[in-house]
């Protein structure tokens, strides 16, 4: 009996381990400010670098939470204002077909420093928002992505600013 059971759980892990998968992605960040007294930020280009670990719930869905360094802010006339964070998106993602899915989900941002120019702002430490996008496997681990994120919640003590940006990314699932 113990070895039927040995071999149950055994079968049970493999299974498991096929169903999860470690990722690595990179890419590009383009991101603005909006809101109150915003009219004249325009986009800064950065970017985002990070690891993934994708859940197959089934062949179709699954879900993705990912730790990444992403560099968000804006430009003006005389500044460049960045804005660096640890943010952590949790995605579900639906497969339209092997190679293809669309994402949604939440994204938990912690602000970990900022720029000299962005202090007067008396930025808030903690950006929650919404992200979305679509991503595509050029092969079995390869795939690019496309991404935006909508802050709901104000990056500045001072004034209703929010982040937005748009995220380009290459990466591979092992």
């Amino acid at each position: 009996m113990k070895k039927i059971v040995l071999i149950v759980l055994l079968a049970f892990t493999g299974i498991t381990m096929q169903a999860q998968a470690f990722g690595v992605k990179g890419g590009f960040n383009f991101s603005n400010l909006k809101g109150s007294g915003t009219e004249d930020f325009n986009v800064h280009t950065s970017f985002h670098v990070g690891v993934l670990y994708e859940i197959e719930v089934f062949d179709f869905f699954k879900v993705q939470p990912e730790i990444l360094y992403s560099q968000q802010g804006a430009k003006t006339r005389t500044d460049d204002i960045k804005l660096n964070y640890f943010t952590v998106p949790v995605l579900a993602k639906l497969y339209i077909t092997d190679g293809f899915n669309v994402q949604a989900g939440p994204q938990f941002s912690m602000l970990l420093n900022e720029s000299d120019n962005f202090e007067a702002y008396k930025s808030e430490t903690f950006d929650f928002g919404f992200t979305g996008g679509l991503e595509f496997f050029i092969n079995k681990g390869l795939f690019v992505q496309a991404r935006y994120y909508w802050g709901t919640t104000e990056v500045s003590g001072v004034r209703d600013i929010k982040n937005r940006v748009v995220q380009a990314s290459l990466g591979y699932v092992f």
